[in-house]
Formats: C-alpha cells, structure tokens, sequence
C-alpha cells in the first residue's frame, strides 16, 4: 500500500491530463470504428503503460504485462501468431522479470527507477548475437504456423526482445529498439485494415503511433534522468569524502 500511496503522490496534474487524454482518444476512435472492448482495453493501457515506463515508473510495467495479456489474444484472433509467440514467451515474461529488477532499484525520494549507467560491449555482443539465432528460428516457426507477414513479425520479435531485454536491464536505449518495433507493427497492423478492410483494428494502429511518440519522449526523459542520477550520485560521492 505504501508503494501505491507513493505512486500517486509522485504524480502531478500533467500526468493526469495524458492519462485522461489517452482514455478519451482511444475510448472515440473505439467506438467511431465499432472496436471490441478488449482491443479498446488493451489499446487504453497500452500507451498508458509507456508513459508511465517513459517517466521511469515501475507501474508502466505492470500496465503493460495486463496489455500484453490482451494484445496476444487480439493477435491470436487477426492470424498474428507471430506476435502470440514473442508476447507470451518471451514479452510477458521480461516485462514480469523487468517489475521484479525495478522494485530493486528505486529511488526511495521519488519512485523513479535508476537507470544503468553503462552496458559492456560484452553484453551488447551477446545480445544481439543470442537475438539473431533465435530469430532465424522464430522465422521458420512462424513460417510453420502460418502466420500472416512472416517477415515483419521475424522483425517484431528481434526488436521487441531486444528492447525488453533492455528494459530489464534498466538502459535507455530500449526505446529506440521498441521505436523500431513499433514501426514494424504500424505497417503490419495498416496492412491487415487495408488487405482485410477490417476497420475495428485501426485503434490498434493509432495505439502503436502513440506508442512511438512516447517512446521518442522516453528516450529523452531517461537521457536527463541518466545524467541527473549521475550527478546526484557523483555529489554524493564527493561529499561522504
């Protein structure tokens, strides 16, 4: 409870206002299209859950573990199996694992969490090196299964388990590689409208839009809180000498 408490306090009238204008926006154009309500759901705690991840909160983590839940089962319903696999086995997960590795690291004075201030050539090596194996393999799964725009999905998975990953490890550059994901699933989700003239889903490309505008506004936010943590903790240092 002291957690929540905390959340809410951290927030100011702004923060209020993006929610409520993320409600409003995706509420309109769900019911203009004639949307389900767990596509008008997941697309409301979609970009929700950015935001709050792009202020550094650990709740935006949790808003996206329950999107993931219902973004696999819109998937699973339009033929993107692909998507189903990369959400539920390897996104859910990470985002879980990405909430457990937040709670650790939290600023007690504000809730933010603190941003890793340096991964090794190492580390990126073997990231990208692991991702590009499994996606070889996710191809032909994908290719298996049936699965609609193989290509683009093969494409999802490696940015979206790069960026989770990432995410996990608390570095600011996993906004550029959930940026280039959710490139991929803009032109996936514009071609399933235009190809299957199935209007009901063009929340679901406006969700991804807003996800790379807040995506974008992430990377610059943990950019300063980077810099800022670094400086306070560089004081700190300074100071207790």
């Amino acid at each position: 409870m002291g957690r929540i408490k905390e959340f809410f306090k951290s927030l100011k009238w702004y923060d209020y206002a993006v929610v409520a204008g993320i409600i409003i926006i995706m509420l309109t154009i769900g019911i203009i299209y004639h949307s389900d309500a767990i596509t008008i759901i997941s697309a409301i705690f979609g970009p929700i859950g950015v935001f709050f991840l792009a202020k550094g909160n650990v709740v935006g983590q949790m808003f996206l573990t329950v999107q993931g839940i219902l973004y696999s089962i819109i998937s699973y319903l339009n033929g993107f199996y692909g998507e189903v696999i990369i959400t539920c086995l390897f996104t859910i997960p990470l985002y879980i694992v990405a909430i457990v590795t937040w709670f650790k690291n939290l600023n007690t004075s504000n809730g933010q969490v603190k941003v890793n201030r340096k991964i090794s050539w190492k580390e990126w090596l073997i990231m990208f090196s692991v991702c590009l194996v499994i996606s070889v393999g996710i191809y032909f799964l994908l290719q298996y299964f049936n699965t609609r725009y193989v290509l683009l999905g093969t494409f999802s998975f490696a940015f979206s388990s790069m960026a989770s990953y990432l995410s996990v490890r608390r570095c600011e550059y996993n906004f550029i590689f959930y940026i280039l994901n959710n490139i991929i699933l803009v032109a996936m989700w514009i071609l399933l409208v235009v190809n299957d003239g199935n209007f009901s889903q063009i929340i679901t490309f406006v969700n991804y839009i807003m996800f790379m505008l807040i995506n974008l506004f992430g990377f610059v936010n943990w950019i300063k809180l980077k810099k800022k943590q670094g400086e306070e903790k560089d004081g700190t240092s300074s100071t207790s000498r």
